[in-house]
């Protein structure tokens, strides 16, 4: 619910709960329209940020209110994508309205009719609606209408959707919503460039968690950090991370050579490798949380230990 809200209005807000020890017991989200950021200067000069919340009395900080914020041009507040891409998106519908009244009404304009004489209104509507039954929509699309009356069809060059490049125009500003969000086309239905970032899959798939993920994925990383770890616990080594393998589970091969490297150097043990992976670990009695022991057609047995030669006789 947070990253919706970010997604959409630019900020994501969750109340912090804590025991009497101060650790947090309770995350609540907050709609993002009830919270008021503010800067606060205190009288060294230092600043920080405080949240008013609708319905609470008290000011809060940073250390009760969990906050992720999207693109920012004051650091204290995100912006908006909807209120940024208003007319982006206000094209879009207009275009989805017109593209839903070509295919209900006609995908051209094909002529018009000349009456040999002056005709009533009564004439004209009745001219018309004979006209529409047998002309309009998709399932007349290419049917002769037939009229009485003796009227003359005068044909025209009218702007149908490819001279209009109606198509196109609806491609374009589903890229510009997409290229805002950081979203490859191919994503969202755009298969035109799907060569941008790659050919395969596995390419795409890194691309997008690379170029696109990631960065939301930090902030939450961020976020978290600040507000629900203690100075203490950060220094100790504590701290939020996403597991991004099963995205980068896409590159098996890039993947296979990066676990033999760090294999090789001593970072991973076989264990290690295999729980990332999900795979069953090996007994350590096997050589499955040996760093030093590289794998082997043994099966990663530890090899044996070297003695100390024996005392040579007098």
């Amino acid at each position: 619910m947070m990253e919706v809200s970010k997604g959409l209005g630019g900020n994501g807000y969750a109340r912090v709960y804590r025991d009497p020890f101060g650790a947090p017991r309770a995350i609540q989200w907050i709609n993002p329209y009830d919270v008021t950021p503010r800067k606060v200067s205190r009288p060294n000069g230092e600043c920080y940020i405080s949240y008013e919340v609708k319905g609470t009395r008290e000011i809060l900080t940073r250390h009760d209110i969990l906050h992720v914020r999207g693109i920012s041009r004051d650091g204290i507040e995100g912006v908006s994508p909807i209120r940024m891409l208003r007319e982006s998106i206000g094209t879009c519908l207009a275009q989805t309205e017109a593209a839903g009244k070509l295919m209900r009404e006609g995908t051209h304009f094909p002529g018009y009719l000349v009456a040999p004489q002056a005709l009533s209104s009564k004439q004209m509507e009745d001219a018309r609606t004979e006209w529409d039954r047998n002309t309009a929509g998709a399932k007349n699309a290419g049917r002769v209408p037939i009229m009485h009356g003796g009227f003359d069809f005068k044909q025209t060059n009218g702007m149908s959707m490819v001279d209009a490049e109606f198509l196109g125009s609806r491609r374009f500003e589903l890229q510009e919503i997409a290229r805002f969000y950081g979203i490859p086309a191919f994503m969202v239905g755009d298969s035109t460039a799907s060569t941008t970032w790659g050919t395969g899959n596995e390419q795409q798939t890194l691309g997008f968690l690379n170029n696109c993920l990631d960065p939301h994925l930090v902030a939450w990383e961020q976020s978290m950090a600040m507000t629900l770890l203690t100075t203490q616990e950060q220094q100790s080594g504590f701290y939020f991370r996403f597991d991004r393998d099963a995205l980068a589970n896409a590159d098996l091969a890039s993947k296979a050579a990066y676990f033999q490297t760090m294999r090789g150097i001593g970072v991973y043990s076989v264990n290690d490798i295999r729980e990332r992976i999900d795979e069953r670990r090996i007994a350590p009695t096997d050589g499955g949380d040996d760093y030093a022991l590289p794998f082997n057609n043994t099966g990663g047995a530890a090899q044996a230990k070297a003695t100390e030669p024996a005392p040579e006789a007098p």
